[in-house]
């Protein structure tokens, strides 16, 4: 499937559920979901329910990521890409 098939909010889960995957970080998308839904079951989620734990989780799983070697995609601004790494 392509982006365009998919809905803004499902993107913005989509894009925090993979840095969480690939990084090892899925117990903080289960954290979060408990603490703002009483249960850690993404899948029992609406779109907008998903996107609201996103925009919860981000930082979280960022910082958590970016000790594990995740470095954020470019700005406009300059910076890296996602998948450079320090040595």
């Amino acid at each position: 499937m392509s982006e365009d098939q998919y809905t803004k909010e499902q993107l913005e889960f989509l894009e925090i559920f993979e840095v969480a995957a690939r990084y090892d970080c899925l117990f903080l998308l289960d954290f979060h979901c408990f603490d703002l839904f009483d249960h850690d079951q993404t899948s029992r989620l609406s779109d907008g329910e998903r996107a609201q734990l996103a925009a919860a989780a981000r930082y979280d799983i960022y910082a958590e990521a970016i000790q594990k070697g995740f470095l954020p995609k470019s700005s406009p601004f300059g910076g890296v890409h996602e998948q450079q790494r320090f040595c």
